[in-house]
């Protein structure tokens, strides 16, 4: 993606300062922030003392299954997906030392968890961020509670019967090889309580400034996240290097490259000429259809990045109701 955008500057397709004023602030500093927390919370060693905690408390494989998904699709809805599969991924993937167990349906659970819970809110993952900050939605936190909780609690309670039936034959009882005490996993827990409060007081934050209509310089949820963050560096102590290395860069970097590229896509005409081919975003099934197929192709945050353009030109009114 950043080759892909280094040559929309040398080809002539955008000028340096172009480029540079088609990168999202709002996007990329809220990504930090978030990626901040969540590297915080693996760092302090809280999502290895919370997955032990239920390792050890599950009896059965079909427990365990349940408290993956529930625990991944939860946490989902306040960090990034992203952030959540791959601070928890080395996590499960210890389990094979601690227990007698096969792992495969655990990463399928928290698969189907950080996907299914991302969606409800807008700091769910990526392209829920983008829509969110690129379409002018008034109160995104609430719009899309309302309209995307229902079905995230409905695909929650099919999902969970679903994996029962695709690993009915790795329900055996756990047995737990590496006895611990959960709190030795702990490293630093003044980190971990920072992280855990910063999150705790930041998600009715969202919602507050929602429902008052609070816009400080940032948008709302990115000037909060954003202090969020600065206070788990401040207060990280001797971890303040690791908590920033452990950030998800590739992802921040990624996205630096998507700006590039769809903004080169749109100036040179080659959306345009696109959307002639794709259905039409200004209705609700075309953009459905849309979203169905494209994301299985280019994956989903460069197909939300390409079509908001797209409906823009078109004059999607979708965008903003």
């Amino acid at each position: 993606m950043l080759f892909g955008a280094a040559l929309t500057i040398v080809l002539g397709i955008l000028t340096p300062n172009q480029a540079l004023s088609s990168i999202n602030l709002d996007v990329i500093l809220f990504l930090i922030s978030l990626f901040t927390i969540s590297s915080a919370l693996e760092v302090s060693g809280f999502f290895s003392y919370l997955a032990y905690r239920l390792l050890i408390s599950s009896r059965s494989m079909g427990r365990l299954i349940l408290r993956i998904f529930g625990l991944s699709a939860l946490l989902s809805l306040a960090l990034s997906n992203d952030g959540i599969a791959g601070s928890f991924t080395p996590v499960i993937v210890s389990m094979r030392r601690q227990a007698r167990i096969n792992i495969k349906p655990l990463l399928y659970a928290l698969a189907f968890g950080v996907t299914i819970g991302s969606v409800a809110l807008p700091v769910g993952n990526p392209q829920n961020l983008l829509i969110a900050l690129e379409s002018g939605m008034p109160k995104p936190f609430i719009v899309f509670a309302l309209y995307l909780l229902p079905p995230t609690i409905i695909n929650v309670l099919v999902t969970y019967p679903l994996l029962l039936f695709l690993f009915r034959n790795n329900n055996d009882d756990v047995v737990i090889e590496e006895v611990r005490r959960p709190e030795e996993l702990l490293v630093n827990r003044r980190l971990a309580y920072t992280a855990i409060t910063i999150l705790l007081i930041l998600i009715p934050l969202y919602f507050i400034t929602d429902i008052f209509n609070i816009s400080p310089y940032l948008t709302p949820p990115v000037t909060l996240t954003f202090m969020g963050a600065s206070i788990i560096y401040l207060l990280s102590g001797g971890d303040r290097r690791s908590v920033a290395h452990n950030v998800d860069w590739t992802t921040i970097l990624f996205f630096i490259g998507l700006f590039i590229v769809s903004e080169g896509a749109l100036e040179s005409g080659v959306l345009n000429a696109l959307a002639h081919y794709l259905p039409q975003p200004t209705t609700l099934l075309g953009v459905f259809i849309s979203g169905l197929l494209l994301s299985q192709v280019i994956s989903n945050v460069p197909m939300v990045a390409l079509y908001i353009p797209i409906m823009r030109e078109l004059g999607g009114s979708c965008l903003t109701t």
